[in-house]
């Protein structure tokens, strides 16, 4: 479906959910709401639709952020709406499945996938703040408003499914038809019909060498016409002869009569020859428009990844929250908990931590899609960041019934990023730790070899195949070992990239059963550097 019809299709969603809003507006006023909460809630409702009209206009081109910005708006419609209408149990959760189908009408399948991932952080997050009473409660008074705008939420949705199907439904169909076309064509098939500007000239030829009929770019030929000569078409000394062969097909290059070249290809038919002739100067000026069009796409592609690449604050922001807040009731700051709920704690910090891995591995990737990426390169003690990494995933170990050894306990340097550097630590041991069997042993270990620091992961676990060591380390692509195994297939994705960016490269050793080896290999770091770091520890 061309742009143009998509943001049509697009603007009857918008004024649609706008006559919802208004209905569900109506609707609470005759519940007796009053008019500030009524005023707030219909004009916060309303804004992704307002965003929608104002930036996907069908006079004009839509701006290269219209479309994620749109998609923002609704996902943060739908936060907002939960947590201040009772958090996860309010009846406007349904608002969560507009921004992936908002983004499936607007086809672009990696945006909807995308907005699906930030609609379950973002619940999970209402979730447990909701649990920990972080929330405001939902006001009995605002119920009926409340309820008007989730039914409305519901419309929009069942509407925005019957466009997406109705529209796949029509091309499936329009290709069944063309199909049946072709199984049954008729005895004469007439001429296909070409673009007029299209730099190529269709044309029926009689056998006594006269143009029965044509179709397409004249190619600016005032000769090409229906009854003219063919050789009226091309140079006064141009071998004609071989555009007309008796039977098959021929093909070659020929001058038209302005002295332009011409690449013609022809087959032989019982009333005569189908000729084709395409101006080479013309395929080459449409070379280079479809390679400006494809630098264009490729730049909304990279303004589209780097507008999500700097959301890593508002995402990060209610994590860190939340990890606080449990870090403050496993220290018993407020006085201690009841035996009952001991161990909540330490899972929703370990959960939370998983969460913030998740996230940080994300906006990772779309900082080095996007060229953002920054490294701020520092003497770092690989064991030293080892030993932090084992102290935080100690827990995660424990219950997966797996044992964490550091090899050596001599100090190795880097120069490299310490904040990336924990992070290759946390994907690779994360990693091991979730493919290694009950009872089985996670070894880390960093040595200097071949003028670099080398930092590796070992485990006795399920390991990979050749295929699965192929594609592991390619977004979102997982191992045939990963079934039953929860994952998004980005830890190693990421470790790659830092990997690189540092000049370095990751290495995976693995066959089936008998585990896996990760190693990553980072610069060395300057003794000139790490002796005033020694100095000052000392």
């Amino acid at each position: 479906m061309s742009p143009l019809m998509t943001q049509k299709r697009l603007q009857f969603v918008n004024v649609a959910w706008l006559a919802l809003v208004a209905a569900a507006a109506l609707i609470a006023v005759l519940r007796g709401i009053t008019f500030v909460p009524l005023l707030g809630g219909a004009v916060i409702s309303a804004l992704p639709a307002i965003v929608g009209l104002v930036f996907l206009r069908p006079d004009r081109a839509a701006y290269p952020i219209a479309p994620p910005l749109l998609v923002i708006c609704w996902t943060l419609l739908a936060v907002l709406g939960v947590a201040l209408t009772g958090g996860a149990s309010s009846p406007l959760t349904i608002l969560f499945a507009l921004a992936p189908l908002i983004a499936l009408n607007l086809e672009d399948t990696d945006m909807a996938a995308e907005a699906a991932i930030f609609g379950v952080l973002a619940y999970f997050a209402v979730l447990l703040m909701g649990r920990f009473g972080l929330l405001p409660a939902g006001a009995d008074a605002y119920q009926a408003l409340t309820v008007a705008i989730a039914f409305a939420g519901l419309v929009l949705a069942g509407l925005l499914v019957w466009v997406l199907v109705r529209d796949r439904y029509a091309g499936r169909g329009s290709v069944a038809g063309d199909t049946a076309i072709e199984e049954t064509p008729p005895a004469a098939p007439p001429m296909p019909i070409l673009p007029a500007a299209s730099g190529i000239l269709l044309m029926d030829v009689t056998p006594e060498g006269r143009v029965r009929s044509l179709s397409g770019d004249t190619l600016g030929l005032v000769s090409a016409k229906q009854g003219a000569a063919l050789a009226h078409l091309f140079e006064p000394d141009a071998d004609v002869s071989g555009l007309c062969p008796e039977s098959g097909h021929a093909r070659g290059e020929i001058r038209l009569a302005d002295g332009r070249l011409a690449a013609f290809a022809a087959e032989a038919g019982p009333a005569g020859t189908r000729l084709l002739v395409q101006d080479i100067s013309a395929s080459q000026r449409q070379a280079e428009e479809a390679s400006v069009a494809l630098e264009a796409a490729a730049s909304q592609l990279q303004d589209r990844t780097a507008f999500f690449a700097s959301l890593g604050h508002d995402l990060k922001t209610p994590l860190n929250a939340i990890l606080g807040y449990a870090d403050m009731m496993r220290a018993q700051i407020r006085g201690p908990l009841p035996e009952a709920y001991a161990d909540y704690p330490g899972i929703i910090h370990e959960s939370g931590q998983d969460l913030l891995l998740l996230v940080d591995d994300i906006l990772d990737l779309a900082k080095a899609n996007a060229d953002r990426q920054r490294l701020e390169p520092e003497p770092v003690d690989l064991i030293a960041s080892a030993q932090s990494i084992v102290r935080q995933l100690d827990n995660q170990a424990e219950r997966a019934g797996v044992k964490l050894k550091i090899k050596s306990d001599s100090e190795v340097w880097a120069h490299a990023d310490a904040r990336a550097v924990r992070q290759i630590w946390q994907n690779l041991v994360s990693n091991a730790i979730k493919y290694s069997n009950k009872g089985g042993t996670v070894t880390l270990d960093a040595v200097e070899a071949g003028g670099a620091a080398v930092l590796s992961v070992i485990d006795k676990g399920a390991g990979m195949s050749e295929d699965d060591l192929r594609r592991v380390t390619e977004p979102f692509s997982q191992g045939g070992n990963s079934r039953g195994r929860a994952g998004t297939g980005l830890g190693l994705a990421v470790v790659r990239s830092f990997a690189e960016l540092h000049g370095g490269q990751l290495t995976l050793l693995s066959q089936p059963g008998r585990g896996t080896r990760a190693e990553v290999t980072l610069p060395l770091a300057d003794m000139n550097d790490i002796a005033p770091l020694e100095d000052a520890a000392e």
